[in-house]
């Protein structure tokens, strides 16, 4: 459609120019199926008829045929092309006023960036644009993010970026659904892999290069479950490159499993057995933080029967969040989540400290082995291994649990909790008998409600961020307490008075306003907090806590002192995301920054049923209780959790 204020001249040149834009439009269709090389040869002779014709004058035509050529020419490989056509088409943008084709060009500067090699230094790019790019791009945005942080090897958080962009109306895009097809491999969910991978394979002819990668991904979604671990973390590095000509795989992570190779008994290789596993450490080089790496060192441990030192490598697939990690990260919140940190080399051994520190508690650690689900359960001195069996199975139960505990009041989800705990928790108690847990795990837990599990109720239970988290002990509770409500709902006031009761001399705010909290909190040793809390699915550190002049964000702790020892969220959401985003939502924030001790639910909380039950824990608090034994006693059953950083 032409533009209403196009003038006689220009409407008869695009006339004349209709040939050579089809051509351009033909090119972008050919991309669409991955025939790239098809689409270079085309945009590239549409580029050199356009040299003296009257249409290369108009504003958007050059820099869009630009910036198309470049994106094929970097899928190609041919990165130095690539490199010059973006920079033009964004030189040519920025000087005829084309702000939304300069997003696209810089948008296409991230692809080659991705393609060369840097995702991290694409991920910075698109993150930089989510807020920039208006909603008719946002699905091509996403699926390139969630494609770069797939290259990292962030499984998790590229399957919630693809979830979180805006379905087209029309045939599901042919890149997304192969990026689709990548995660669903890289989840254990092979039958939908295949599915997916056939669909794509079934849409391009055999001159893309995807038709052969399509191939590639079945024969792998065939077999994966059945390959030996460093096989399997081999293959996900392949199956983690992006969908160009030239695959790109991290050579940093290659040589660590090449030295992982090296390290491992022969059980590990050929078949099942006994022997020593290596501890993670400084000899894996640069490729040490790699997911995939982490997650072979784990698989290779347990299959030369050491599960002892496969909780070391277990450890890595949790790494600590500090405040310089999120202070760093906080600028890439506008409108997505921040990077997942890669861990540290470790300080010495995990296990040494934890056991010196659980006394007659079990720790556990949920993990996962090639498509199965598995936990690490550290009892008395030893570590042993409990199979929960398949993957998939498990996630689905958890789904079904959260969608039911979140639908109807906390006790109405009597089945799928019942599921759960029959297939979570009681292969662990078969090893942990009667004691207290401290638990941890990978994203697939979902963030249960742990007290609401019938084998669990009344059982103290300790979430934490890992086990160095445990084993930094506890400092002394001190005297200082604040008791903080919003406005709304309606009874966090009388909630907050009710508490003043039991600690005499307690700072006390009604209708708290963000300025107070902030600086409250970093004045006291315990705070209750009350009030409407919400999660942001695009980032942790976007969730939030109303209160009377608006809401306190995660990211607002950020420029605060460290906060309060201990805090209790009384609200909606306030441990979502606790084991399943970094940082781990508004509790996970707490306690990267400082706090030692949240009390929070994963899940929507009565008003009516969280009050009686907040004035029985804080009872047992004052009187010196235990703050995990206090939530089994007096929150667990209402959805509250007890997470330690």
């Amino acid at each position: 459609m032409l533009s209403p204020s196009a003038t006689p001249d220009t409407t008869a040149i695009l006339i004349a120019a209709r040939p050579l834009l089809a051509r351009v439009a033909d090119g972008v269709r050919l991309a669409r199926d991955g025939r790239f090389e098809d689409t270079v040869t085309l945009l590239e002779d549409t580029r050199s008829r356009l040299r003296g014709h009257p249409a290369e004058d108009l504003a958007p035509v050059l820099p869009g045929v630009l910036t198309d050529l470049g994106l094929a020419q970097a899928l190609c490989g041919r990165f130095g092309p690539a490199r010059d056509h973006l920079h033009a088409a964004r030189d040519l943008a920025e000087s005829r006023g084309l702000p939304l084709l300069g997003t696209v060009a810089r948008q296409n500067e991230g692809c080659l960036t991705l393609y060369r090699g840097d995702a991290p230094g694409a991920i910075v790019i698109f993150r930089e644009l989510v807020p920039l790019v208006p909603a008719d791009r946002q699905e091509a945005l996403r699926v390139d993010l969630a494609e770069a942080l797939l290259s990292e090897g962030q499984v998790e958080e590229a399957g919630r970026t693809l979830a979180e962009a805006p379905w087209p109306e029309g045939p599901t895009d042919t890149a997304r659904t192969l990026l689709e097809a990548k995660l669903r491999l890289l989840e254990g969910d092979h039958r939908a892999a295949l599915g997916l991978s056939r669909r794509v394979r079934r849409h391009v002819g055999r001159g893309s290069p995807w038709y052969g990668l399509t191939n590639r991904l079945e024969r792998l979604a065939e077999r994966t479950h059945r390959v030996r671990p460093l096989e399997r973390a081999r293959e996900a590095l392949e199956v983690r490159s992006p969908s160009t000509t030239v695959p790109v795989t991290s050579p940093h992570a290659t040589r660590a499993l090449d030295a992982l190779a090296e390290r491992l008994p022969a059980p590990a290789l050929v078949g099942p057995g006994s022997g020593r596993a290596p501890l993670p450490g400084t000899w894996l080089g640069a490729g040490f933080g790699d997911p995939h790496v982490i997650q072979a060192g784990l698989e290779g441990a347990l299959a030369v029967g050491d599960p002892a030192i496969a909780l070391e490598w277990a450890e890595l697939t949790r790494p600590e969040v500090t405040r310089g990690t999120l202070v760093t990260a906080a600028g890439g919140v506008s409108g997505t989540g921040p990077a997942v940190p890669r861990p540290s080399a470790p300080r010495g051994s995990v296990s040494e400290g934890l056991f010196d520190t659980l006394g007659d508690r079990a720790f556990v650690h949920f993990a996962r082995v090639a498509d199965q689900a598995v936990a690490l359960v550290a009892v008395a001195g030893r570590v042993r291994t409990a199979s929960l069996g398949p993957l998939l199975r498990l996630r689905r139960l958890l789904a079904r649990m959260r969608h039911e505990c979140e639908a109807t009041p906390v006790d109405g989800a009597t089945q799928a909790l019942d599921a759960v705990d029959e297939a979570l928790v009681n292969p662990v108690l078969a090893l942990t008998g009667e004691r207290p847990l401290v638990v941890t795990g990978a994203p697939y837990l979902d963030d249960p409600p742990w007290g609401l599990l019938p084998s669990l109720r009344g059982r103290p239970v300790t979430v934490v961020a890992g086990a160095r988290a445990w084993a930094r002990g506890r400092p002394p509770r001190g005297g200082r307490v604040l008791l903080a409500a919003a406005t709304e709902p309606a009874g966090a006031g009388a909630e907050v008075r009710a508490l003043s009761g039991t600690y005499p001399g307690a700072r006390v705010l009604e209708r708290a306003r963000r300025d107070q909290v902030l600086a409250a909190l970093t004045d006291t040793d315990t705070a209750h907090l009350a009030g409407h809390g919400h999660i942001d699915e695009r980032s942790a550190l976007l969730s939030r806590v109303e209160l009377a002049d608006g809401p306190l964000l995660a990211r607002d702790l950020l420029w605060a002192p460290a906060p309060a020892a201990l805090v209790t969220l009384a609200t909606c959401w306030g441990g979502r995301g606790f084991l399943t985003r970094s940082p781990g939502g508004f509790a996970g924030t707490l306690l990267a920054l400082g706090t030692h001790t949240v009390v929070a639910s994963p899940l929507p909380v009565s008003d009516e049923r969280t009050g009686a039950a907040m004035r029985l824990f804080h009872r047992a608090l004052a009187g010196g209780g235990d703050v995990s034994e206090a939530v089994a006693d007096h929150l667990g059953h209402v959805g509250f959790c007890c997470y330690v950083g």
